[in-house]
């Protein structure tokens, strides 16, 4: 009985694998001559890409704008050193500070180490009245100016 059960079995096997599955010679013909046209077109439409140029933006601006207006937010008081050339902030952190070196902006945190905030910096001034404080930011040879007002 085992046997004849096997032997059914074996039968519906060779029954499913006689079945035609798989694509035709004129199926693959055409999927291969799709791909093959597609292909060809990457070349000009990876050329379109390369000619398109994105616009220069400051993001490096951006940021030295973000962290230093968020240290004055959470400050308490402002003060500048014309000698020096430093903005510094009171903060909860401690004295926070702003300079130019060389030709970056470095922050540093209570005069302990410094981070480099902004690159390729032409100028980085203040001018201090009794209401406020301006410093003007000039960068990459004068395509990024700017200028910021923080209250005392």
């Amino acid at each position: 009985m085992a046997a004849i059960y096997v032997i059914k079995k074996m039968k519906s096997a060779v029954h499913i694998l006689s079945k035609a599955a798989g694509f035709t010679y004129i199926e693959a013909l055409i999927s291969l001559s799709i791909a093959a046209f597609v292909m060809s077109l990457m070349p000009s439409i990876l050329m379109q890409f390369d000619m398109t140029q994105s616009p220069k933006t400051a993001f490096e601006m951006d940021f030295f704008i973000f962290d230093i207006t968020e240290t004055h937010e959470k400050s308490t008081g402002v003060h500048v050193d014309r000698t020096k050339g430093v903005i510094s902030f009171k903060t909860e952190k401690g004295e926070v500070s702003y300079r130019k070196y060389g030709s970056r902006i470095v922050k540093s945190v209570e005069q302990s180490g410094f981070v480099t905030v902004m690159f390729e910096v032409e100028q980085f001034s203040l001018q201090e009245s009794r209401s406020h404080i301006q410093l003007s930011v000039a960068a990459g040879e004068g395509e990024s100016i700017e200028r910021l007002h923080f209250p005392k």
